[in-house]
């Protein structure tokens, strides 16, 4: 697929201004808004959203499946205490997780998957995989790679800062 050379005035993005860290910044917001539509759009038609479903990913596959504490939770996926309770709830009635008590720390809950949540996974994920992969088509394999490397480096830079 080729790349189109656009002109990105009309976003409040000026080149020609010599700015690049701000090009870097606001184009990286207006990838991600438009990347979260799209998946948001292909989660929607399996009744999930993407924090929900990335709230399933994290309880299926870190910490070797025993599962998150919800403070842990919130934490990896950038969202309030409140809103996991709620995500954690809704996952709970539907069957997608369950909580069980910290044995560490009593107040604590450990979020795990269940059956019906890997079941789920593992059917949304084929799609999800091929929805990613059709995103990112437009950028060759080699860019992918170095466009990877650089923005892993950004991101564990920007976290060393926070701590």
């Amino acid at each position: 697929m080729e790349i189109l050379k656009q002109d990105l005035r009309p976003y409040g993005i000026d080149p020609s201004k010599g700015r690049s860290y701000e090009n870097i910044t606001y184009v990286l917001a207006l990838v991600y808004n438009t990347l979260q539509a799209r998946v948001e759009k292909y989660l929607a038609a399996q009744n999930l959203c993407a924090v929900q479903f990335n709230l399933l990913m994290l309880a299926a596959y870190q910490n070797n499946g025993q599962g998150l504490s919800q403070v842990d939770l919130s934490k990896r996926l950038i969202a309030s205490a409140s809103n996991i309770t709620k995500l954690v709830e809704k996952s709970v009635r539907a069957g997608w997780l369950t909580r069980k008590t910290n044995p560490q720390n009593r107040r604590a809950n450990i979020i795990c998957i269940t059956e019906q949540g890997q079941k789920l996974i593992d059917s949304i994920w084929p799609g999800y995989d091929a929805l990613l992969r059709s995103l990112t088509a437009c950028i060759p394999a080699q860019e992918q790679a170095a466009m990877a490397q650089i923005l892993d480096k950004w991101f564990f830079n920007l976290q060393q800062e926070n701590k």
